[in-house]
């Protein structure tokens, strides 16, 4: 550190083919204060009081300068965590990033509630949108895989950004539990100004491997994806304004070809200009400035990018389970499917490809008119 700021050497990346990073997302906290029953960080996660396995705020913002001064600039950023409000200092660090060269800015939050986010001290601009998790449009359907009493407050805290001024997207995880209701989505968040539905399938990682029985098999999600789209096509422009993203996770050769998907670790879904995603971690005992190019692989042994040392430099991992150097072996459509050993998620019978999660069939709704009720994405993929 010099000057209060620190410095960071990233030559092990650049040395390994990522010679720029277009997207970062920072995971600020590792605190927080919700268990849910399908989390992929579950086994990182402390105590909602935590205030040591945190990114320091001065490491934060050395390290986005640094990124953006080696890619020039950013093209997107997300706060994530933990539960990023729950960071002693979050409003000082959003009010940071605001002020660097980073085309688009967000936050995800459980929404249980603002915690240290002022929002008297931080302007809507700081933000594209703030996006909320959120499983239900009732509480009986979100509170079953969040927490008891969580759709009341989730609720109340988008009002809270709303009346601010803030932009709201939502970020909607599909399970057993409110697959059956998936298109009642459109109009309830419609209806609250919401301008983003995003959906997930959740996945077979971190919590939900105690609860597998919430998981959507790939022909069960399939026919849901398609019931979604249909009901968007047909009754869409009854809900003006709104973008809904749809994750493929599961494809059949031709649609790979029809949509030129290629893998996140081919290329970031945001960085059309090219440019790779990465993932950080506070640089603690728990976090361990670990470092991905995918959610889809965090927690699972040595499947990381690298990781930051407490010196601010990147050390490559060479195990085969490193994302990237397993992708490079293999080419797999999604190989954290290989790194999982979930390969059984696809009957070869079926024909099916499973495909990164980030993957997604966008759809914007615009007033209906004879004939064209609905206009879908020019590039129908983009990140979570």
């Amino acid at each position: 550190m010099h000057n209060g700021r620190f410095s960071f050497d990233f030559s092990e990346l650049r040395a390994n083919g990522i010679t720029r990073v277009g997207e970062f997302n920072p995971y600020v906290t590792l605190a927080c204060d919700l268990r849910c029953s399908y989390c992929y960080m579950f086994d990182f996660l402390t105590k909602a009081n935590d205030v040591v396995h945190v990114m320091p705020t001065g490491w934060f913002v050395s390290l986005m300068d640094h990124i953006c001064e080696e890619g020039g600039g950013l093209d997107r950023m997300t706060f994530l965590g933990g539960e990023p409000t729950l960071h002693p200092d979050i409003t000082t660090m959003m009010n940071e990033a605001a002020q660097r060269p980073i085309k688009e800015r967000r936050m995800t939050t459980n929404g249980m509630g603002l915690h240290h986010l002022n929002l008297d001290k931080v302007s809507p601009e700081a933000l594209d949108h703030v996006s909320v998790s959120i499983d239900g449009t009732t509480a009986e359907a979100n509170d079953v895989t969040r927490a008891k009493n969580s759709f009341k407050r989730i609720v109340e805290t988008i009002g809270l950004y709303r009346q601010a001024g803030f932009k709201i997207s939502v970020n909607y995880t599909v399970t057993n539990r409110n697959i059956a209701n998936l298109n009642e989505t459109v109009p309830y968040f419609h209806a609250m100004g919401v301008s983003i539905i995003n959906l997930h399938r959740a996945s077979l990682d971190g919590n939900a491997y105690r609860n597998p029985d919430i998981i959507i098999d790939a022909m069960a999600w399939i026919s849901a994806r398609a019931k979604l789209v249909e009901f968007l096509k047909k009754d869409g422009g009854l809900y003006p304004g709104l973008t809904v993203r749809i994750p493929y996770i599961f494809m059949t050769d031709s649609e790979v070809l029809e949509t030129k998907y290629a893998p996140i670790q081919e290329r970031n879904y945001h960085s059309p200009d090219g440019g790779h995603r990465l993932i950080v971690f506070p640089a603690t005992s728990i976090g361990r400035g670990l470092c991905y190019m995918s959610s889809d692989v965090i927690g699972h042994p040595n499947a990381e990018l690298g990781r930051i040392d407490d010196q601010g430099r990147f050390l490559w991992n060479w195990h085969d389970n490193n994302e990237l150097i397993a992708f490079s072996r293999h080419k797999l459509a999604n190989v954290s499917s290989l790194i999982k050993n979930q390969t059984q998620e696809v009957n070869p019978g079926d024909g099916l490809v499973r495909v990164s999660h980030s993957f997604k069939l966008i759809m914007r709704t615009v007033p209906a008119m004879p004939g064209n009720p609905i206009r879908e994405a020019d590039m129908p993929s983009v990140s979570a």
